[in-house]
């Protein structure tokens, strides 16, 4: 064998050495650079307004806690005003006008927006112009191309996000610690814990997933947002609660807990229906029903042998609830990716 037949194999050994994945890494970078920077920019601007207001709530919660005596009408009536300031958006500035109840819901919408906007074009861009072609045949194979972008950014979104929700619970805490909202409830479930990162990688998966089906990034983008809403809304509405069984009480829920209904039981246990119990309600005295007592129709109602309940699930499951809801949202993200990475290696360049 000479040695010019031995360079000649030993270049087309190189040749066809595929591309580390160091360097996959860097190209998917470069490649996604103007929309990571936007979504950098989007996070940014919410994270400067957390930050700024939380500080500001968070020095006037500390005045509220501080007062002394706390059942004083001066310290009844701080606490007053700091909820129609920082919670309704009753402040007088342009900042405190939304409120952290406004501010809430809006950041419910985050997720998906990010997921969307990272994740639609990173498939569907290049198989909707052709540029799939040139990239399969840089020594890196549809396979390898696939998950560089997909498996890469997916790390990035879910770290990004879940170092985000720290900053969103530091700006919430006067409203945590205070009572005024749930951890449980929708409102702030999905903002906090692992919840936030977990629906922004969904749908960061639903994106890239619809993308490698439809191969149009707008469409995709579409999809993305229906299907999102559709399994957001339903999980608050219909699955959340089921995770774990309600508890149940004649009393007064403890603090904290999410309330999911009330409901009564006749003196044999069996639970009357709605049109049953206001036939109830309208045979109580009248003493009963205009008694300023918000317990008094209860206690009349024991008095014939009838029990009031309230199905609750108590603040102490919300890390329970966490994981789980976490858990599934991860398995499913990771079916969606390894889907689309099949539907790309399946597709005739």
């Amino acid at each position: 064998m000479t040695a010019i037949t031995t360079t000649a194999r030993a270049e087309r050994v190189a040749r066809r050495r595929p591309v580390p994945w160091t360097r996959l890494a860097w190209v998917t970078y470069r490649q996604h650079r103007p929309a990571l920077a936007g979504a950098a920019v989007f996070l940014g601007l919410i994270s400067v307004y957390l930050l700024i207001m939380g500080l500001q709530m968070n020095h006037a919660y500390a005045a509220v806690v501080n007062c002394r005596p706390l059942g004083s009408g001066t310290c009844q009536q701080l606490r007053h005003a700091f909820n129609k300031e920082y919670w309704g958006g009753g402040g007088g500035s342009a900042m405190e006008a939304g409120g952290a109840q406004t501010v809430s819901s809006l950041m419910l919408v985050v997720p998906v927006m990010l997921g969307a906007f990272l994740g639609a074009p990173l498939l569907a861009r290049e198989l909707e112009t052709g540029t799939f072609r040139f990239a399969w045949t840089q020594g890196c194979g549809r396979v390898r191309w696939a998950v560089s972008k997909l498996i890469l950014l997916a790390v990035a979104v879910a770290g990004v996000t879940l170092a985000f929700t720290e900053l969103f619970g530091y700006y919430y805490h006067p409203f945590l610690v205070d009572g005024q909202v749930s951890r449980l409830l929708p409102l702030a479930f999905g903002l906090l814990g692992v919840a936030f990162a977990a629906w922004t990688l969904a749908a960061f998966a639903l994106a890239t997933f619809f993308g490698a089906v439809i191969r149009r990034t707008v469409p995709a983008m579409a999809a993305t947002l229906a299907t999102w809403t559709v399994l957001a809304i339903g999980t608050a509405v219909a699955l959340r609660q089921h995770y774990q069984a309600p508890l149940r009480t004649t009393g007064n829920p403890p603090a904290g807990a999410w309330v999911l209904g009330s409901y009564a039981t006749g003196p044999n246990g069996q639970v009357l229906s709605q049109g049953a119990l206001n036939q109830l309600f309208q045979q109580a005295p009248a003493s009963v029903q205009n008694s300023p007592n918000p317990n008094a129709l209860s206690n009349w109602l024991a008095t014939q042998h009838y029990t009031q309940w309230t199905s609750y699930e108590p603040a102490s499951r919300f890390w329970h609830f966490q994981l789980i809801e976490g858990g599934w949202l991860l398995a499913l993200s990771a079916v969606l990716i390894a889907a689309a990475i099949w539907l790309v290696r399946r597709r005739a360049a």
